[in-house]
């Protein structure tokens, strides 16, 4: 996340606003492939354990269906079924086929070594493609290469994902083609599949919704905005996510371990997630005058309104982790696709009665707190507690947060006439000292908590096996 936050700001010196909005509009049919030839199982596989010949014939129905991403896009491309579309974007479209093709490679070998809790294999692998992804994007718009710099990014980070990947795990996959074997995996993996094909045009859709009544120019202000808003949520809550799935799957006869090392990784998480996006919602206007060109203002407002939902979201998106590893995939399914509903719809309407960027964005931000809410009551039926134990564990970062925001407005209002990139380092600095010193009052509960998850993932290891 650290990689593409920076990878982001470098781009946006040499692109413009067009250019994010074009990549936007055409990045999610990739991911949407994606998640249609993951068939859950991803899931599957992390959740419940995999013999090798099942995983070698989900691995290769998987690269069969990504293989046939890339093949299939080319025969449109040249039977002209695309004219449709720019020529750039033509292109750029069978480039993201491609990138479909590279990341469904990786799907299995990649879901059998979490499966293994190999946490630090995978973070090792992931770190050096997206580094070198980076540095072949940021040079290659530095070249020109305008939208395609975010193309060779994902391609090359893609390519570098599925050969690392794959090389880890060939101890773990026996590559067959009979596919009758991936059924058992196939059969838990349909509901999750679905959950997430909805899951997806929730986050996806509303891009269209921007393009089509506001702009591509607009589209890439909001999508940067989207972007911002997603990192707290992909530098902690999905990539601890998937290390609870394969925890707490193996703790199911635990439901007290079980509570107790979801509560324990929701109050850590809160810890990270809620400081940085309070300081993103109150001085997003500072960060991008400081660190951004002077096209991109007008997605300052829109990225602190973002902020606000992306914290809330860090915390309520591990209610996921509860509905797989409960088995209740068909009701996950069908309160993700309510959700995406009440979104989609809202967006539509206000885009119509109110297209301007600020409504929509702050619409979606009222939604989001809403959802929010009730997913914070489901987590609490789920886990069988009382809903203000769950908010307890939550409030100390809330009210440290907004502690730490208030000082360093305050600083910011003494120190207004300095320059913009000083005042950030000067209001960063308040904040960081003021949550710094909170978490270290709070040392004692935050190791213990630290040692309930070490007890649970020591717990859930596999047996060695014998000799």
């Amino acid at each position: 996340a650290a990689i593409q936050l920076g990878l982001t700001v470098a781009l946006a010196h040499f692109l413009t606003p067009a250019d994010f909005g074009l990549v936007a509009m055409l990045l999610p049919i990739a991911l949407f492939l994606l998640l249609v030839g993951d068939f859950g199982l991803t899931a599957a596989i992390v959740s419940r354990a995999a013999d090798p010949a099942q995983a070698g014939a989900a691995a290769t129905l998987c690269m069969g269906f990504g293989t046939a991403v890339p093949a299939l896009m080319l025969v449109l491309h040249g039977a002209g079924a695309l004219a449709f579309m720019r020529p750039q974007a033509a292109d750029l479209l069978v480039a993201f086929g491609l990138v479909t093709a590279l990341a469904m490679a990786a799907v299995v070998p990649r879901a059998l070594l979490e499966s293994r809790l190999l946490y630090g294999r995978i973070a090792g692998i992931e770190t050096a493609a997206n580094m070198l992804g980076a540095v072949v994007a940021i040079g290659s718009a530095a070249l020109g290469a305008g939208a395609w710099s975010f193309a060779l990014y994902h391609l090359v980070m893609q390519a570098g994902r599925a050969a690392g990947l794959g090389l880890a795990a060939r101890d773990h996959l026996e590559l067959n083609l009979d596919w009758r074997r991936a059924q058992p995996l196939l059969r838990l993996g349909g509901w999750i599949a679905a959950f997430n094909i909805v899951n997806f045009l929730m986050r996806n859709l509303d891009r269209y919704i921007v393009a089509a009544w506001l702009g591509t120019d607009a589209l890439g202000l909001y999508a940067l905005a989207y972007q911002v808003m997603l990192l707290p949520l992909m530098a902690v809550t999905w990539p601890v996510s998937a290390v609870l799935v394969a925890t707490l799957g193996r703790l199911r006869d635990r439901p007290d371990a079980q509570r107790e090392a979801f509560l324990a990784t929701l109050t850590l998480a809160g810890c990270i997630t809620l400081p940085a996006t309070t300081f993103v919602a109150l001085f997003s206007d500072l960060i991008f005058a400081a660190l951004l060109p002077a096209r991109w203002a007008l997605a300052a407002h829109a990225t602190g309104v973002m902020a606000i939902a992306g914290g809330l979201q860090s915390i309520t998106a591990f209610t996921g982790v509860l509905f797989l590893v409960q088995g209740r995939v068909k009701a996950q399914f069908w309160f993700g696709a309510g959700a995406t509903a009440l979104t989609l719809g809202t967006l539509l309407v206000c885009a119509t009665f109110a297209p301007v960027l600020p409504a929509l964005v702050l619409a979606y931000a009222i939604l989001t707190a809403l959802l929010n809410l009730f997913y914070l009551r489901m987590m609490a039926r789920l886990l069988q507690t009382d809903v203000r134990r769950i908010v307890a564990r939550i409030a100390p970062a809330v009210a440290l947060s907004i502690a730490a925001g208030a000082l360093a407005l305050a600083t910011d209002a003494l120190i207004a006439h300095w320059s913009p990139g000083a005042r950030l380092i000067g209001d960063m600095l308040v904040f960081g000292t003021v949550i710094g010193a909170g978490l270290l009052a709070r040392r004692a509960t935050l190791v213990r908590l630290v040692a309930i998850l070490q007890g649970a993932g020591q717990a859930a290891r596999p047996a060695p096996t014998a000799a």
